[in-house]
C-alpha cells in the first residue's frame, strides 16, 4: 500500500478532507484527531492490515501519518 492510499484511508475513516492530510501531518495538532477518534482510526486500520496493537512500539508511532504508516508496515507487512 502506498502512502497516498494510506492517506486516503485516513480521510475516509476520520472524515478529514484528503487535501489536508500529508505524510508529516500530526494527527492531533494538524488534523484535529482527538484520542477517541484516534482509537477509532487505529482500530479500523489494524483490522484492514490484519495486525494487532503490538505493531505500536512507542507513542511516536501514533504522532504522524508517516509514523503510523511505517509502524503498520514494519517487518514486511503489507
Amino acid at each position: 500500500m502506498t502512502i497516498e492510499h494510506f492517506c486516503q484511508l485516513i480521510s475516509e475513516i476520520s472524515h478529514v478532507p484528503l487535501d489536508e492530510i500529508r505524510e508529516d501531518s500530526s494527527f492531533r495538532d494538524e488534523l484535529g484527531i482527538d484520542s477517541l477518534q484516534m482509537v477509532n482510526l487505529f482500530t479500523h486500520l489494524t483490522t484492514l492490515f490484519n495486525v494487532g496493537v503490538e505493531v505500536i512500539e512507542s507513542s511516536e508511532d501514533l504522532l504522524t501519518v508517516h509514523n503510523l504508516y511505517r509502524a503498520l508496515h514494519r517487518e514486511g507487512r503489507q
